[in-house]
């Protein structure tokens, strides 16, 4: 039996029913969480406008993009749309270690789709369970051997999840299943230059992925048969992208426990690997009391892939570039002792006093650290004081990770705070309660009307 009929079993099968009571209740906050961060996406991307352009150039239909309101496009563009919002601003959930973010195309995907059949609650859990499991499965089987031989592992494994998540809701077979996940091996792209060059229009891949998985449903529906050996095949998904796969290890468990748990909660609108060396100066500045005017010097030791993808960047252009640069995260949390969204608009990047802080903080490769990558992501933070103090902490188990978890009124407090200005007050609330009630409403389109009600407009330039 190949992989992709093991997993088409598996979506088949799981259920609201036989959920167990606190996965129901993680599957409710990440639901929340991704929302926020689609909506943050909608209300800071700088290319929202182009963006949106583009792609009614791209086919029209009746279908809304829950972030824009105007029912007119094809539902699968729609869900590209939001996906596409969910991954702009760096804010949506992820692996603890792998490097992939499911609920940015899982989460649209399922609302979207539940609302246009008219389905339940219920089977939007059981859906996103689904999607969330798959992602994280190929993620953390590839990791680190994905990003290492270039690809995104959120644009290449999502475009299994969005076709898990709507396949589960469309109510395919287990063939039709089997063979969605054929196409959809064979149509995940994207590759991790994007995080050097063009790092503002990252998110466009990923909303890919959604697309492609809604494409590989309907093709599956209609009849066509995919490519079964896509994943463990000779020329297929994983020797293409990755490395030494442990077949087996990928379906352990499978159906038993689920790999939502496995999620961690961004805290931050950053790239996940400049995010331990935010938060430890954010932690020595509270042990210790500082501000930022006393520090001289900042010094970052992490793993080679930190170093890559967030080290180089010290005077960021765009908000693209802020996301991957420790330098600017850091000098930021210094100054504001925190890091928002907001903190990605004009006039913090170019801001003299942020940039010239950011050139005081030097990123680095470090043994220890990279000992423990990818299982573990962290940084050893060491700042030189004026008074002549030298403070050091290191920094593995993020906030909101698995292993230092946040609750449901942390998870509210991050929406609030990156939403609030985009939605009324009680607009907001009732959306909250919706989300968190999921399970008992009999249709989502009350949650799906206070989003297209709301629909936020462009709150930044794009340079």
């Amino acid at each position: 039996m190949y992989l992709t009929e093991r997993f088409a079993d598996f979506i088949y099968n799981v259920s609201y029913e036989a959920l167990p009571k606190e996965i129901v209740a993680l599957t409710k906050e990440r639901i929340l969480d991704s929302v926020g961060a689609v909506l943050a996406g909608a209300g800071n991307w700088a290319y929202r406008e182009p963006f949106l352009l583009a792609c009614q150039k791209l086919g029209t239909g009746d279908t809304a993009a829950f972030t824009t309101g105007e029912r007119k496009f094809p539902l699968a563009r729609a869900v590209m749309i939001d996906t596409t919002f969910g991954h702009a601003v760096e804010l949506d959930d992820g692996h603890a270690f792998a490097g992939a973010h499911a609920g940015t195309a899982v989460v649209p995907t399922a609302l979207t789709v539940a609302k246009s059949l008219g389905l339940d609650g219920q089977s939007v859990i059981a859906a996103v369970v689904a999607g969330y499991d798959l992602v994280y499965r190929l993620a953390a089987a590839m990791a680190p051997w994905q990003i290492e031989k270039g690809f995104h592992p959120t644009s290449n494994d999502d475009t299994f999840g969005a076709a898990a998540t709507a396949g589960k809701l469309m109510s395919l077979s287990k063939k039709e299943l089997s063979n969605a996940l054929g196409f959809a091996g064979l149509y995940a792209s994207g590759l991790q230059e994007a995080t050097v060059s063009g790092q503002l229009s990252k998110c466009v891949m990923v909303g890919n992925a959604a697309y492609s998985g809604m494409e590989a449903v309907y093709l599956a529906q209609s009849g066509m048969e995919g490519t079964l050996s896509v994943l463990e095949g000779e020329n297929g998904f994983f020797r293409s992208k990755s490395k030494d796969v442990d077949i087996e290890k990928v379906c352990e468990d499978l159906g038993k426990s689920y790999r939502i748990t496995d999620t961690y909660s961004k805290m931050y609108p950053t790239c996940r690997h400049a995010q331990p060396a935010i938060e430890g100066v954010l932690n020595l500045m509270e042990e210790y009391g500082f501000g930022s005017k006393e520090v001289r010097r900042v010094r970052v030791g992490t793993h080679e892939v930190a170093c890559r993808l967030t080290g180089k960047i010290k005077a960021p252009k765009d908000s693209g570039e802020a996301k991957f640069s420790s330098a600017y995260g850091i000098a930021v949390a210094l100054c504001e002792k925190g890091f928002g969204v907001r903190h990605l608009n004009p006039e913090y990047t170019q801001n003299p006093i942020y940039v010239g802080l950011a050139g005081c903080v030097d990123v680095e490769w470090d043994a220890s650290v990279q000992a423990v990558y990818p299982k573990k992501r962290g940084a050893k933070v060491t700042v030189w004081l004026t008074d002549g103090r030298i403070l050091t902490t290191e920094v593995y188990d993020l906030k909101g990770s698995p292993k230092n978890p946040v609750g449901f009124k942390e998870i509210r407090d991050k929406f609030i705070a990156n939403v609030g200005n985009l939605m009324e007050n009680e607009r907001m609330e009732r959306l909250i309660e919706g989300i968190m009630n999921l399970e008992k409403l009999d249709t989502v389109e009350p949650i799906m009307e206070i989003l297209e009600q709301s629909a936020v407009g462009a709150c930044i330039s794009p340079r």
